[in-house]
């Protein structure tokens, strides 16, 4: 006669360990977002959590920059990195800010500035392209690098601070909010 509470018990562990699994899969993604998303939250008002962001991707290019030409796989990863850290910096900026910044008058300055974004997603295509081996590679990612500070200081040191001005507490409280939902969407 086969013994059902031993084979009850092996279901119930099989169930058991299924649901932890289960639990933890679905809530892997939402802390690898948390994480993700916490320089931002951490940073507080949305345009200093922008330039958190900016830090971030100065920190990776710089060590990309550093990189030798025998380095294949540390530059992939950095650019890997880097796009990463673009791309969702850029749903922010593109979803929230810039429309944001175009309804409060800052209309010639929002499209610019996503323009720029459409050139940074073209260096990432030309860098991916071309072997990171390729002796052009190097130059190209400087050339990138040099394109997106200039954005970046023109964000930081210019349009940010007018439109951050130009609203109220509560308005940059309320795009800061709008900000890092759309950052934790895609982190």
């Amino acid at each position: 006669m086969p013994n059902h509470a031993h084979t009850g018990g092996s279901f119930g562990r099989l169930a058991t360990g299924a649901a932890l699994g289960l639990a933890a899969g679905l809530a892997f993604p939402h802390a690898r977002k948390a994480v993700m998303q916490a320089p931002s939250l951490a940073a507080g008002d949305w345009s200093a959590a922008l330039a958190a962001e900016h830090r971030m991707v100065r920190s990776a290019f710089e060590a990309l920059l550093q990189t030798k030409d025998d380095q294949m796989a540390r530059r992939e990863m950095l650019l890997t990195k880097i796009a990463y850290a673009l791309n969702k910096h850029a749903i922010e900026e593109e979803n929230v800010v810039y429309p944001a910044l175009a309804e409060a008058g800052f209309s010639g300055e929002a499209h610019q500035l996503a323009a720029e974004h459409s050139e940074a997603k073209a260096f990432i295509y030309d860098l991916r392209r071309i072997s990171s081996t390729d002796p052009q590679w190097l130059a190209r990612a400087q050339a990138f690098w040099d394109k997106l500070q200039a954005h970046m200081r023109e964000e930081e040191d210019e349009i940010f601070p007018r439109f951050h001005e130009a609203m109220s507490e509560a308005e940059n409280a309320k795009l800061t909010a709008m900000m890092n939902w759309e950052g934790f969407k895609v982190a």
